[in-house]
């Protein structure tokens, strides 16, 4: 059978990226072990990796089906993500957003003359209504589910290996696995000994769930609310995730308010939840400090004044 995503999808998707996205940011973070470094994607456009994902699936696209329309759903960075996309290219967008989905992430999506619409309790219920729109017509572009997608965010792992010719781990925040995926196809595509390891927010531990057999619950209501859904039933991340991903690990709420911290008071970057858990996973040991030449993805930095406050004890 087929792979779903190949390394040279990947490096398509790097060729047709390169006019519009450059390199993001490696830069050394030394209090969390020797040998760590940053790999900052909330320095990219749209302040997230998903930019990556949702550029390559519509440049990808013909004029058949970008004339239709986008629609998907998204708890934040995909919506702002693809409404740049369609932005760029001309194409009209519909994206499905949770009730409680921070503000400026709506703001993120309505700004390049996309539509929001908030509807549901959670992302699920989100990704219900806007499958049943797609259903009608439509082009539906998921967040993970799609290996265009895929392949435009494992062009982050082309860049750490380019960056970091030594790398030995690289770790990556995982919700529905395509970042993850796309990154961990590209890295052990270069260096197949390089471990990745994926970290999951205790309250979001859907992948964990999958490959343990776990069954931790949902936790709506968290820092990391990026990271938040199920994933969806025949995913092609998790076929992906089982052959090249080393590793799933679990950090608290706590651990990831005091990576948000650390990254603003040490690093000098605002991070949202989802963007802080690999950072967390060093912070608090999670994963060991043993030396070994880390790369640590920071996928976003969208993260809303009041939850900022929160997080730093202001309010």
């Amino acid at each position: 059978m087929p792979e779903p995503v190949t390394l040279g999808d990947i490096v398509r998707a790097g060729q047709r990226l390169g006019a519009y996205l450059g390199p993001t940011p490696l830069e050394t973070a030394p209090k969390l072990g020797e040998n760590a470094w940053l790999k900052l994607e909330n320095a990219n456009k749209t302040h997230s990796f998903k930019i990556r994902g949702a550029l390559n699936a519509i440049l990808a696209l013909d004029q058949t089906a970008r004339a239709k329309g986008i629609i998907a759903a998204s708890s934040g960075n995909h919506a702002g993500a693809l409404a740049y996309a369609a932005h760029l290219t001309g194409a009209s967008a519909e994206i499905l957003m949770p009730a409680n989905t921070p503000r400026k992430k709506v703001d993120n999506v309505r700004q390049y003359g996309a539509e929001a619409i908030l509807f549901g309790d959670n992302y699920d219920q989100a990704e219900a209504e806007a499958l049943r729109r797609a259903a009608g017509g439509g082009t539906w572009v998921s967040p993970y589910n799609d290996a265009k997608v895929i392949a435009g965010a494992g062009t982050i792992g082309l860049e750490i290996v380019e960056q970091l010719p030594d790398v030995e781990r690289v770790l990556v925040p995982v919700s529905g696995g395509g970042l993850i995926a796309g990154v961990a196809t590209a890295v052990k595509g270069l260096s197949p000994a390089v471990e990745v390891i994926g970290v999951n927010a205790v309250s979001a531990p859907a992948m964990h769930n999958f490959f343990y057999g776990s069954d931790k619950p949902q936790v709506w209501e968290t820092l990391a609310e990026a990271l938040s859904g199920e994933i969806e039933p025949g995913s092609i991340t998790l076929p992906i995730c089982q052959r090249y991903v080393d590793d799933i690990v679990l950090v608290s709420e706590t651990q990831i308010a005091d990576a948000m911290r650390y990254m603003i008071e040490t690093q000098g970057w605002v991070v949202e939840g989802g963007g802080a858990v690999g950072v967390a996973a060093l912070l608090h040991d999670v994963l060991p400090r043993d030396g070994a030449v880390t790369a640590v993805l920071v996928s976003g930095g969208n993260v809303d004044g009041d939850v900022l406050r929160r997080v730093l004890c202001l309010d």
